[in-house]
């Protein structure tokens, strides 16, 4: 299989530098595209071109690819966000597995995690009702389709749907291989948590992008540090997200470094 882009599965993190500012002379802000797939393609596209127009470089994005969304978009028989995001990871880019079909299965009887499933994640926490053997034959399934997709070796690190895993899925993803994963506490690392701040933004209702928006905002006016900025396609279809990112893109633009996870972890340039 080719080696595609500058990024492979044997990424390292550095233990050493305790944060961005202390690796690359100023906090990082690491932006990731969520949710890409065959049904998001255009909206992911849109995704990517306002980074770029905002000076976010291609090589300095991370993207969360779905393999098969919804369990009806396989990525490998889908050309055109396959060869998309091949020629995305030849520039560069950087990418991670987003679960198998993004879709959350069973019945959540716990009230916390019907909170966090149902209110939170909206149906789409796909492995917080997970048990090993479930997440293990989707993580199987999943790998499958990248390697058929000539991704695989793009892929260093794992990001469940809504940041959500059950503990016996994330045993499972510690056991995996994967040089990294992302919670919403943080990016973990040999077992480090990194860049715990995080801003995203709620599309589904008014009231919810109003006040996403409005955090956003505030915590790109707070001291800086290493920032996980998540943009989902959702989000490109509300005007007033796409000026809030804008805005937020340009308050963090003199304080904050872009770059891709993997190259945030690894503590080079």
């Amino acid at each position: 299989m080719r080696r595609i882009g500058r990024v492979a599965l044997h990424v390292r993190c550095n233990r050493r530098s305790p944060n961005g500012a202390a690796a690359f002379g100023r906090p990082a802000l690491l932006v990731s595209i969520h949710d890409v797939s065959p049904l998001t393609l255009e909206a992911s596209r849109r995704a990517v071109a306002l980074m770029q127009s905002e000076g976010i470089p291609v090589q300095a994005l991370t993207l969360l690819v779905i393999p098969r969304h919804e369990n009806r978009a396989p990525l490998d028989l889908h050309g055109p966000t396959r060869d998309w995001l091949r020629r995305l990871a030849d520039a560069g880019a950087g990418m991670a597995m987003h679960g198998l079909t993004h879709r959350m299965e069973g019945r959540v009887r716990d009230p916390w995690r019907w909170a966090l499933g149902k209110g939170f994640a909206r149906g789409q926490g796909e492995f917080l009702l997970s048990d090993r053997i479930d997440f293990a034959r989707s993580l199987d399934a999943s790998r499958a389709i990248f390697r058929r997709a000539g991704l695989e070796e793009a892929l260093p690190g794992f990001v469940p749907p809504a940041w959500l895993l059950s503990r016996a899925a994330l045993i499972e993803v510690r056991r995996s291989g994967f040089a990294y994963y992302e919670r919403l506490s943080g990016i973990v690392c040999r077992d480090v948590v990194r860049a715990r701040r995080l801003i995203g933004f709620g599309s589904l209702t008014a009231i919810e992008a109003r006040t996403t928006i409005a955090y956003g905002r505030w915590q790109s006016l707070r001291a800086p540090e290493d920032t996980r900025l998540a943009i989902h396609p959702a989000d490109m279809e509300r005007p007033s997200t796409v000026n809030a990112i804008r805005t937020i893109l340009e308050n963090f633009r003199h304080g904050l470094r872009p770059l891709n996870y993997a190259e945030y972890l690894h503590g080079v340039v």
